[in-house]
């Protein structure tokens, strides 16, 4: 197995994803209680789905890096395991413990 790429930083994604999802709650906090019918509510609700619009792309991004980053562990994993055998047998051949 050759060693997987790490996979990109998803921070950027996590923090803008926040910010959004942050403003489409104020968007829904400040539609009044008492909104002039269907549609002045229906504006409302427009400017939260146009907030959310397309975000749900950037959840598969994470998803996509969240996996690879598992595939990184796992090699790695492996290459630990195998250092751990290598210098188990060192020292025993060695005498060494």
């Amino acid at each position: 197995m050759s060693i997987p790429p790490m996979p990109k930083y998803t921070c950027p994604v996590i923090d803008r994803l926040k910010g959004v999802i942050e403003t489409a709650f104020k968007l829904a906090d400040n539609i009044p209680n008492w909104v002039d019918g269907v549609e002045e509510l229906r504006d409302y609700i427009e400017d939260i789905a146009h907030e959310l619009s397309g975000e749900a792309d950037a959840l598969e991004e994470i998803r996509e890096a969240n996996s690879a980053l598992r595939d990184c562990a796992v090699y790695w994993e492996e290459k630990a395991s195998e250092l751990e055998d290598t210098i188990a047998n060192i020292q025993e051949g060695s005498g060494s413990v």
